[in-house]
């Protein structure tokens, strides 16, 4: 349904500096960006890069937030599964449609028809090399003409990459890993039932930082996460 009301959240400057935020006073429409996590933004209507070992987990953490569909397109011959016993705790999988194509450009072509079609969100693509900087243009104008004709919340790309090659064009470039660095406060009181994760933003009109992102496990299908500037 179209949206009528631009919701605005205006965070006060001690909360900035608490998550990290170097910003004065900034404007968050929620028609405009997805908050992810507390202090971390997404601009909608745009394409973001993720690289890193724990590439897979970024979008997981994106679609918890997500309310309709995400469309996850992935070569057939990957080597990474989804597994749904592994997604529940993330995300409700009755969101999900997943694709699989037989090569990258196959999957750049059903990418922009997913966004064409306005069926999704979230559209993950999982790829293998750099997509051509007028392919990805071409992909931007076409889903806001159509985000801008139906007067709808514009989805939001993430480009999964195998490859550490930056993707000209991105709006936003994001390096995930695991955290393995446990402080000798938090250790007794760590579960093994929690995991750590180093997420790094290169580049973003926002924040340029780094954080530390827990996540706990709370029965089959619910997790807890928690989220602070790695020193």
């Amino acid at each position: 349904m179209p949206l009528k009301h631009n919701i605005t959240k205006i965070r006060t400057k001690e909360e900035q500096n608490i998550l990290g935020i170097n910003m004065s006073y900034v404007n968050f429409s929620e028609i405009e960006y997805l908050e992810f996590l507390p202090g971390l933004f997404l601009r909608r209507g745009s394409v973001h890069q993720i690289v890193g070992p724990s590439r897979f987990i970024f979008p997981l953490i994106i679609a918890r937030n997500i309310k309709n569909h995400i469309t996850w397109i992935r070569r057939k011959d990957t080597v990474v599964s989804l597994y749904p016993d592994g997604l529940t705790s993330w995300v409700d999988i009755n969101k999900f449609i997943l694709v699989d194509t037989m090569t990258d450009q196959e999957s750049i072509w059903v990418m922009e028809e997913f966004l064409k079609s306005d069926v999704s969100e979230l559209v993950v693509c999982e790829l293998h090399k750099p997509i051509q900087y007028s392919n990805l243009r071409r992909i931007i104008l076409s889903f806001k003409s159509v985000g801008e004709e139906k007067n709808t919340t514009l989805p939001i790309v993430l480009l999964v990459s195998s490859f550490q090659i930056k993707i000209i064009g991105v709006e936003s470039r994001w390096y995930m890993k695991p955290s393995l660095l446990i402080n000798s406060s938090t250790k007794k009181r760590r579960s093994f039932l929690e995991e750590r994760w180093e997420l790094t933003c290169s580049k973003s009109k926002l924040n340029l930082s780094s954080w530390i992102i827990r996540a706990r496990q709370q029965g089959y299908d619910r997790r807890t996460i928690n989220v602070h500037e790695a020193s």
